[in-house]
């Protein structure tokens, strides 16, 4: 599961379900937005990714949906861009995206910019060494996975995994605005919602929730701060 800004900070919870080629956006109080939409590759391969999910970045129409199929590893495969309507957009053979976090000392690598000279998609050809740029429609929106590698992280979680009860230790970014902490369980069903403000810590009895893995969203009301991922094991 990730998150992904639709265009002008409309955010979005999105699931990808590999075994059955689809994936399904829903909204921040957790409602269905779209569900089952069909990938037009398979991903049972565990090779093809879904990422830039978006309104704004790769179609001049803002009331489509676009995104991405491609690979980080293999420079053999494509990289597509798609409609949720099926509509294939761009493709480009044999290429590969650079994504890279933490590299030459601490630079982020991205294969998608935002530049004084509009939105840049940079897609790479390691075997002929060769670089590709292309100008895209739109802007790239700042999504909650960027929001994240700012290095803040508000929420704590100890022990993961834990096999007693859980600690989330919330140290939110401020006094004065109101947060919520919401967790939710591997089929997206909120388990548990807190009112958060200042510094704070919520134990959960493992004794009452199942094993597996669980979710948690730190937000005010439109916009995410912190996601975050535990698992219970029994």
């Amino acid at each position: 599961m990730f998150y992904t800004d639709l265009g002008n900070n409309n955010y979005k919870y999105c699931t990808v379900d590999f075994y059955n080629d689809k994936f399904s956006l829903y909204n921040l109080d957790h409602s269905p937005f779209m569900l089952n939409i069909s990938t037009a590759i398979s991903l049972q391969s565990g090779v093809f990714w879904v990422g830039y999910i978006t309104t704004t970045l790769f179609d001049c129409d803002s009331s489509n949906i676009e995104y991405v199929l491609t690979s980080t590893a293999s420079s053999t495969l494509p990289f597509y861009v798609y409609r949720t309507d099926g509509t294939l957009l761009f493709q480009k053979d044999s290429v590969v995206t650079q994504w890279c976090f933490g590299c030459f000392g601490g630079i982020s690598i991205h294969p998608i910019y935002n530049t004084p000279m509009g939105t840049k998609l940079l897609l790479a050809n390691q075997s002929a060494e060769e670089w590709y740029v292309y100008s895209l429609c739109g802007s790239l929106p700042v999504s909650i996975d960027e929001i994240e590698q700012d290095g803040n992280h508000y929420v704590h979680v100890y022990p993961n995994p834990s096999s007693g009860n859980t600690v989330l230790e919330i140290n939110s970014p401020g006094n004065i605005e109101n947060y919520e902490l919401t967790i939710y369980d591997a089929s997206f069903q909120s388990v548990r919602k807190e009112s958060v403000k200042g510094i704070q810590k919520i134990t959960l009895e493992n004794d009452k929730l199942s094993s597996g893995a669980y979710y948690f969203s730190l937000q005010t009301k439109n916009k995410i701060i912190q996601t975050g991922k535990f698992i219970i094991s029994k």
